[in-house]
């Protein structure tokens, strides 16, 4: 049987992936609009939250490298994203 994470929980390991990554988080930063501060302040946020995952998905091959290195299958990236509202 296939271990199912809650949605956040998947979150949070792409945040923590894309900040691990100087560049990856350079790139998350602008394109969430957040200041460094503010991410560590909203980490667990629902709006921080969706940001890294449409930030995740939006740049395919971040999103395999997230996956591979997690043991995700697309479609349970694509899933915890639309569980969080971060797709529509």
């Amino acid at each position: 049987m296939i271990e199912t994470k809650a949605p956040e929980t998947i979150a949070l390991e792409a945040l923590a992936f894309v900040a691990g990554d100087e560049t990856e988080i350079g790139r998350f930063l602008r394109f969430s609009g957040l200041s460094p501060d503010r991410l560590r302040a909203e980490a667990g946020s629902p709006d921080t939250l969706r940001a890294v995952l449409e930030y995740v998905l939006g740049h395919e091959a971040t999103a395999r490298s997230f996956a591979e290195a997690h043991g995700y299958r697309p479609e349970q990236l694509t899933r915890a994203a639309y569980q969080l509202g971060a797709l529509a």
